[in-house]
């Protein structure tokens, strides 16, 4: 499960710092690729309260395995787009193939851990999902320099072929619940149930604003990379090359930290961490300073979004998937969000954008300190 996310997350965050070489190639403004990223979020975020509550009453497995297929074919599609709208277009719907893979790839993880060891194995989830984040936006980059991107994408075709076939091989479908019988107001009913849960809608409004916050900046730190250094695709992956790659180390630490001294100290610490990378990065006067930033800045996310995704899934494990992509949809809802508002400030500067989302993270991360106090260990 870890390396099917991994895998979607590469092949989402390659993009995003690929801006400034697609705008030459298809003879356009980096600031035209405006919905390249918030328009693959709504999409994919939508997509996955669909998924989850199809995999909830019809099967993980038997769910997974189609949606990998679908991705294939949605990645091979992409990969021969001729214009930016086309690319633009191509992406956006693509996030209907991968919306649901990491999503049921969760509920996997949810069904087999209980809340209380639950940490460490959704760090080692998150790290990889981090660590794919981080290949996705410097390793790919590189690689897209050398082979180009379109290559690129069909190489992550071939991933997820390969991927549903070791599913159908290995993982015997199972039904969890027949869906004859369920109607609609009866799935929505569950989902007010969760939102009408103080510790439900608490954690889901800190998952958007920190979905803001990180989805903003990597939105556009491509170009402000390209812009501020004047690096091609080759240097802007190397200056990303430290992103996830301490989740990977310290990911399952992170999540046992919060198992035993409770999400109400490592949660908004984690908000904070990441307001002040952030600030470095925009103050940041070379590129190996802006890589030790990046680099520093994933350990915020892993302390942050893995441990609230926990506290929502284990709400109400009977409908694990189903609350899974709710919560996956507010994380990709605020990605979208932010990559908007962040695109707006760029205009006035990338340092002050930067400072600007720092201060945002840093008010989170305060008001965190207060709303997640009554989570215990």
């Amino acid at each position: 499960m870890a390396a099917i996310a991994f895998l979607v997350f590469f092949s989402n965050s390659m993009f995003p710092p690929l801006v400034p070489s697609l705008a030459h190639e298809f003879s356009a403004r980096p600031l035209d690729f405006k919905w390249l990223v918030p328009g693959f979020s709504l999409v994919y975020g939508a997509a996955t309260l669909a998924y989850g509550v199809a995999s909830d009453r019809l099967g993980r497995v038997v769910i997974l395995k189609r949606l990998l297929g679908l991705a294939t074919i949605a990645m091979t599609v992409l990969s021969f787009a001729a214009t930016a709208n086309q690319l633009m277009m191509l992406r956006t719907l693509s996030g209907l193939a991968t919306g649901g893979i990491v999503t049921i790839s969760l509920s996997i993880i949810g069904d087999r851990y209980p809340y209380g060891v639950q940490g460490a194995p959704m760090g080692k989830m998150f790290g990889a999902i981090a660590t794919g984040m981080g290949l996705g936006v410097s390793l790919g980059p590189i690689l897209s320099a050398m082979v180009g991107w379109r290559w690129m994408v069909r190489l992550m075709a071939i991933g997820f072929l390969a991927a549903a076939h070791r599913i159908h091989k290995h993982f015997p479908p199972q039904v969890t619940r027949d869906i004859q019988g369920r109607f609609v107001f009866v799935i929505f009913e569950e989902y007010r149930g969760i939102l009408a849960a103080s510790r439900g809608s608490r954690a889901l409004a800190f998952i958007v604003a920190n979905g803001i916050f990180h989805g903003g900046i990597f939105a556009w730190l491509g170009v402000l990379l390209a812009q501020r250094y004047q690096l091609g695709e080759a240097g802007i992956g190397l200056t990303f090359i430290g992103y996830g790659l301490p989740d990977l180390i310290l990911g399952s630490l992170i999540g046992g930290w919060a198992d035993r001294y409770g999400r109400r100290y490592v949660v908004p610490i984690g908000f904070l961490w990441a307001a002040m990378c952030a600030a470095a990065v925009a103050l940041s006067t070379a590129p190996w300073m802006a890589a030790f930033g990046l680099a520093a800045l994933s350990i915020g996310f892993d302390a942050t979004h893995p441990l609230m995704s926990s506290i929502t899934t284990s709400l109400d494990p009977k409908h694990r998937g189903q609350v899974t992509g709710l919560t996956t949809f507010a994380n990709f809802l605020g990605m979208a969000i932010g990559a908007l508002v962040f695109r707006e400030l760029v205009p006035l500067g990338f340092t002050l954008a930067l400072i600007t989302f720092a201060g945002l993270e840093a008010t989170f991360g305060v008001a965190a300190g207060f709303c997640f106090q009554t989570e215990q260990p």
